[in-house]
C-alpha cells in the first residue's frame, strides 16, 4: 500500500466535494462526503477503478446504506480512481505519442472525426 496512491485518489475525491460544495446538491455533496470517509480506509485503492469492486467495498464498509446511495458512492469512487490512475496521454512515451498520432491522422484522411 503506498501513500502515494492514496493522496492521488483522495485529491480526485476532495476536489469532487469542492466542487460540490461550490453548487452541487446536498444528495451529491453527501455523496462526496462519504466516498471520501471510504477512501481513506481502502488497502488497495486502484482497484476501485473498476466498478463493481467499488460496490462491493461500500456494501462492506457501509451496511446500512441505502442501495441507491451505496450505488452513487461507488460510482463517485470508482470515477475518481480512474481518472487518479488510468495514464493521461501527457505521460506516453514518444513512440506511443507517435503512434497515437499516426493513428488520428489515418481517421481524418477517412473523414471521421477524431476525440482529443
Amino acid at each position: 500500500m503506498s501513500d502515494s496512491n492514496h493522496v492521488l485518489l483522495q485529491s480526485e475525491l476532495a476536489d469532487e466535494l469542492n466542487r460540490m460544495q461550490a453548487g452541487g446538491t446536498s444528495y451529491r455533496l453527501e455523496t462526496a462526503q462519504l466516498a471520501l470517509a471510504l477512501s481513506r480506509h481502502v488497502s488497495v485503492p486502484e482497484s476501485l477503478r473498476d466498478r463493481e469492486m467499488a460496490r462491493q467495498y461500500v456494501r462492506s464498509s457501509l451496511h446500512d446504506l441505502q442501495d441507491d446511495r451505496a450505488e452513487d458512492v461507488a460510482k463517485m469512487l470508482s470515477m475518481a480512481a480512474r481518472r487518479a490512475y488510468n495514464t493521461p496521454e501527457n505521460t506516453f512515451s514518444v513512440d506511443m505519442k507517435v503512434k497515437l498520432e499516426e493513428k488520428r491522422n489515418r481517421f481524418k484522411v477517412r473523414g471521421l472525426q477524431v476525440k482529443s
